[in-house]
């Protein structure tokens, strides 16, 4: 009985060897290589994962400096067009600044000689007045001085004309009635140049000679 119970304990032992070597062993090899495997994805894909963060973080730096370049060259632009701007400014202030200086030299210069033509020609229409009224004194003098001699030769008893006395009778200022008292006296002596004397004497003094 020894004998069959260690014969059995041998053959349960050789059946568990070869149990663990065809059936337990096999797959503690494939969990090993499936876990290997499953490790060398793993690094694999961590590597590629780094490899894109790399590129990523290169890439975004690239488009960092390529940004901050773009907005220092704008910057440059801005600045150079704020110069030119300030400085087109103050061309064109200076530019106004001449014309209004230009205007008014310009009006001055034209006020002072048109001042001055005005104060020639105010001079020289003086004058003018002056030289007429001047010369229109000497002519009513003239005529005055010819009224004079011609009522003189008229009413001069060796001259008489007795028209000539009527029209200096009707040229007078005297009052109608003292003309017709003397235009009387005159056609009377026209008549009678006896009369012609007293006649004349009365006409002049009528007329204050």
């Amino acid at each position: 009985m020894n004998k069959s119970v260690v014969i059995g304990a041998i053959v349960v032992l050789l059946a568990a060897g070869g149990y663990y070597q065809f059936s337990y062993k096999p797959a503690q090899e494939a969990v090993a290589a499936a876990a290997q495997k499953a490790e060398a994805d793993a690094a694999a894909a961590k590597a590629a994962a780094d490899e894109a963060a790399k590129k990523a973080a290169e890439e975004a730096a690239a488009a960092a400096a390529a940004t901050e370049a773009a907005a220092t060259e704008a910057a440059a632009a801005a600045g150079d067009a704020a110069a030119a701007a300030t400085e087109a400014a103050g061309d064109a202030a200076a530019a106004a600044g001449d014309a209004a200086a230009a205007a008014t030299e310009a009006t001055t210069e034209a006020a002072g000689e048109a001042a001055a033509a005005a104060t020639e020609a105010a001079g020289d229409a003086a004058a003018a007045a002056g030289d007429a009224a001047a010369t229109a004194t000497e002519a009513a003098g003239d005529a005055a001085a010819a009224a004079t001699d011609a009522a003189a030769a008229a009413l001069d008893p060796a001259n008489f004309n007795a028209d000539g006395v009527v029209a200096l009778i009707d040229g007078s200022s005297l009052d109608a009635a003292t003309k017709a008292t003397l235009k009387t006296a005159v056609e009377a002596a026209k008549s009678n140049p006896a009369l012609v004397a007293d006649t004349i004497a009365q006409v002049k003094t009528a007329l204050g000679m």
